[in-house]
């Protein structure tokens, strides 16, 4: 893999880690990363040995590439396939690591470069974000979904794990559209419920700012995904509205439902809505803490 050219289109915490994963594993690979602006971050990862060469437009550079990342926000990744299609090679490979499969495959059906393209989403990440934050052990571990489409290779698959072994990840394939609806429950509506939290204490806070103030342990863990990047949660629940919509109509029904049972001052409803979510999360912990 000594020859392998790699091209990055953004290079924030997601793209950073994997490059730095790479770089570790084979240090005679080729990174090259396309940023719209410079970017203090990327020169110092140029400093470092990360990087071989940033590019500032989208040009021929790409016809050259192996492999692609689209590593910018999940709309963005869809402008940028438009742009790279008459550009790459004939088997080159492109991935995204998005957290929302259903958009970018239409469009790389639209385009016809179904054979070409591998969804990805690396099961991983921090409140933290860009490249200053990432890490060669961000991977490590977690779980790297890839969405192959009906034309693409098992060949290309195989090229592409191969690839991103040095991250460690354990890989699993899906169907786009379970990929969404699955991540719309475990991580979209999650991100939103967190950011409504913090919205509420911060509307029912006072000028002492008591709620701010003792804000502890609990408050803190649930809601530390609220510090997220706001154009990235934007273009997500955008892209992935309809799994998102679902389970936030589920989500009220059952709020609904607790908030009557303490109204009614049901104890047993009120135990059993607790005992259950308990039994559940109890159930999780081996993934969690894997």
């Amino acid at each position: 893999m000594t020859d392998t050219k790699i091209g990055f289109v953004g290079f924030g915490l997601i793209g950073g880690s994997i490059a730095r994963a790479m770089r570790i594993s084979s240090p005679h690979i080729q990174i090259h990363v396309y940023t719209r602006r410079k970017n203090p971050d990327l020169e110092a990862g140029v400093q470092e040995g990360v990087i071989d060469r940033l590019l500032y437009e989208i040009d021929d550079s790409f016809s050259d590439f192996d492999i692609i990342f689209l590593c910018a926000p999940v709309l963005t990744n869809i402008e940028m396939l438009r742009k790279l299609k008459p550009l790459i090679r004939e088997n080159c490979i492109i991935t995204d690591v998005g957290s929302v499969k259903g958009n970018i495959h239409k469009e790389a059906a639209l385009l016809g470069i179904e054979k070409n393209f591998i969804g990805g989403h690396p099961m991983a990440g921090s409140e933290k974000t860009g490249y200053a934050n990432s890490s060669a052990r961000l991977l490590k571990d977690c779980y790297y979904l890839l969405t192959p489409t009906e034309q693409t290779a098992e060949a290309n698959v195989n090229r592409l794990k191969a690839v991103l072994s040095c991250t460690e990840s354990n890989f699993v394939i899906l169907d786009p559209k379970l990929h969404d609806a699955v991540t719309a429950a475990i991580s979209h509506v999650p991100h939103i419920v967190a950011a409504a939290l913090v919205n509420m204490v911060q509307s029912n806070d006072d000028e002492n700012e008591y709620m701010k103030s003792f804000a502890a342990g609990g408050f803190k863990d649930i809601t530390r995904i609220a510090s997220s990047s706001p154009e990235m949660w934007e273009s997500i629940c955008l892209s992935n509205k309809n799994s998102i919509c679902t389970l936030l109509d589920q989500l009220n029904a059952i709020l609904h439902e607790i908030q009557k049972a303490i109204e009614e001052e049901n104890g047993e409803a009120v135990r059993a809505f607790f005992k259950s979510a308990g039994d559940y999360r109890n159930s999780m912990t081996k993934n969690i803490n894997n």
